[in-house]
């Protein structure tokens, strides 16, 4: 007999938490991320942590990147709860640049060793969204999976919030009933955060050079992409359905609205891929309604945890393979930064582009390619005689990267 999880209502949430945990002076707890943040379960809970009532132990919240409002960043509740960001938007930079949260290094791929059994961030609880199963009443976790499998498997207390605006995505996603004590049915329950789809209509001349360099030198037929969000990959993505490349693979860590459109247009058809053949695998998706739409019960785009999808195996077993991020800078040198602009002003985090440029250090098995502009809006060089000092980088002089720039 499966055991079903108990419905219960947002403001319910704190009291659930201080009766696991009353004897406790300090709880981790993992947090869903991306498109698929909890919001309203987070919002209810810090209410709990404002009112004080019940008293809640410490909390440290852990989470990647997160959508929507961050309630317990607020200022003045540090005392509290405290915020440990893997990577981060622009409210948890603000927070951390001011001192009221932590900026946790640590790669996509290694994860789930972080928030594994006897790591550091072990969580007591984890809060996260899902999406019933029509028909079947299997649970989905959506859009989001990263780490969840691995953060649910070691927690004490698990609450999952409903979502039926959340695409029910194949592969694995898919969460036993009774692996979640408690399933939050609430009306007020927000929906996932959805984004413009990219305009690749109006690249500025320099984004549209950098897609042509890169699609003129390094795409083909049948290679297997990972593409991040942002202009200039958007500029590759537009390059490369325009010049019509056939049977292109997809394996990366997020799918978006550009990946989407490759697939529709049949560019992308996962034949020639060696591991995962006939679908897109990724371990989160964020973008557009249409975006949402389309992945939901489609058995060609698939889920897996981020340890997986960026893992050295899985990427080398799928060369030939080409990897495009961006950065904030590079040196003389070959170095790369991406989660600081200096060593006072931090950015975003490493996310999983180091797991791409070491996988593929040995050109056997495919191009890393950080993919910039050499200037910034202000006017000033992206490319520099050395790195600031004090910054981590994302890649060094012997990963081999590919560095290309409009010029």
């Amino acid at each position: 007999m499966v055991n079903y999880p108990r419905e219960i209502r947002l403001e319910q949430i704190p009291g659930i938490i201080y009766e696991k945990f009353k004897n406790k002076s300090s709880i981790t707890c993992y947090v869903g991320s991306n498109s698929a943040s909890p919001t309203a379960s987070l919002e209810a809970l810090t209410d709990g942590i404002k009112s004080d009532s019940p008293k809640l132990p410490f909390m440290k919240m852990v989470h990647i990147l997160m959508q929507g409002p961050i309630p317990y960043i607020e200022e003045g509740l540090q005392d509290r709860v405290m915020t440990y960001s893997i990577f981060s938007g622009a409210q948890v930079r603000k927070a951390a640049n001011e001192g009221r949260a932590f900026y946790v290094p640590c790669t996509l791929a290694n994860l789930h060793s972080l928030i594994g059994k006897y790591r550091e961030f072990e969580p007591d609880l984890v809060i996260f969204k899902v999406r019933q199963h029509d028909y079947t009443g299997e649970f989905s976790l959506g859009l989001s999976v990263e780490a969840m499998h691995t953060a649910i498997d070691h927690a004490d207390l698990v609450i999952a919030e409903l979502d039926p605006s959340m695409p029910f995505t194949q592969g694995q996603s898919i969460i036993d009933a009774s692996s979640i004590d408690f399933l939050v049915v609430d009306e007020r329950v927000k929906p996932v955060y959805d984004l413009p789809g990219p305009d690749f209509n109006n690249l500025t001349p320099e984004e549209r050079r950098i897609g042509e360099l890169i699609t003129k030198h390094f795409i083909r037929d049948g290679v297997t992409i990972q593409v991040g969000i942002g202009k200039i990959p958007d500029a590759v993505i537009a390059t490369i359905r325009e010049a019509k490349f056939k049977d292109l693979g997809i394996q990366t860590e997020l799918y978006g609205d550009g990946l989407m459109m490759l697939q529709k247009a049949d560019i992308v058809t996962n034949r020639k891929k060696r591991m995962n053949q006939g679908y897109s695998t990724t371990s989160l998706i964020m973008g557009s309604k249409e975006l949402y739409d389309y992945v939901h019960m489609r058995a060609g785009v698939q889920m897996r945890p981020c340890g997986y999808t960026n893992a050295e195996e899985t990427i080398r077993n799928n060369a030939p393979f080409i990897s495009v991020n961006t950065a904030i800078g590079v040196d003389f040198y070959g170095n790369v930064w991406a989660d600081f602009i200096d060593a006072r002003h931090y950015y975003s985090g490493v996310g999983g582009q180091p797991d791409f440029i070491r996988a593929l250090n040995d050109p056997i098995y495919g191009v890393p390619i950080i993919a910039i502009k050499s200037v910034t809006k202000k006017g000033e060089s992206k490319i520099v005689h050395v790195h600031p000092q004090g910054v981590s980088l994302t890649a060094s002089a012997y990963d081999g990267v590919v560095i290309v720039n409009e010029y």
